[in-house]
């Protein structure tokens, strides 16, 4: 085991504790191949007694709250904000400029899509994804295949401010999958394995694939 890497000119909050095999401002994906060179980095800043586990990794720019805990493996990307009290399960990614509010809890091997917007008090499931686009252009363009303005166009309005938004009080079951362009309202509850493709109004439940409404207020 090594010990924690910090890069740049991180900030660690009073009380914090990291453990080894942690690496601190990791560069950005942009910044890493424009000069290939993983010693330079903007720093991350970690608020007071947040406690990273092994193998949890912190790009650049991305701000902790204060007592966010991480689990092992955990990524969370350039730019992405997290608020206080966040709990991260094993294997949990959060992607490039994600916003999460206060007491968010995702629990192992949840993917949260770059730009997604979470409110406060929100429980996310194991095994839950979100998605950034709907058309999967990503290969395509790698291959020459797509312009970026061609993607942009297939996406559409899905590309377009948050690629999704949870609202407060929201509770997601475990294998749920929620598309990019979703608004899912303030104390919902989407039910294990549904598959969400439209907003969701506040305080309902939804399941199925494609997810429908089961109820039309549930208990918060």
């Amino acid at each position: 085991m090594s010990e924690p890497r910090i890069i740049g000119p991180s900030q660690i909050g009073a009380g914090t504790v990291i453990d080894q095999d942690v690496i601190i401002g990791y560069p950005a994906k942009a910044r890493l191949l424009a000069r290939y060179d993983f010693s330079l980095s903007n720093g991350a800043i970690l608020g007071e007694r947040c406690v990273l586990r092994s193998g949890t990794v912190i790009y650049e720019d991305v701000i902790l709250g204060n007592e966010v805990q991480t689990a092992h493996h955990v990524v969370i990307r350039e730019r992405a904000r997290i608020g206080d009290g966040c709990v991260f399960g094993n294997g949990t990614v959060v992607r490039e400029h994600a916003l999460l509010g206060r007491n968010v809890r995702l629990m192992e091997s949840v993917v949260v899509s770059e730009g997604a917007t979470i409110g406060d008090d929100v429980f996310v499931g194991p095994n839950v994804s979100f998605t950034a686009g709907r058309y999967m252009t990503g290969a395509l363009e790698a291959a020459g295949r797509l312009t970026h303005e061609e993607a942009a166009i297939r996406e559409g309005r899905y590309w377009e401010g948050p690629s999704i938004i949870v609202e407060d009080n929201v509770r997601i079951g475990a294998n749920s999958v929620v598309l990019a362009g979703v608004r899912l309202g303030s104390g919902c509850i989407v039910a294990a394995g549904a598959v969400v493709s439209t907003d969701v109004p506040p305080g309902t439940m939804v399941a199925g694939n494609p997810a429908r409404i089961m109820k039309k207020s549930v208990p918060v």
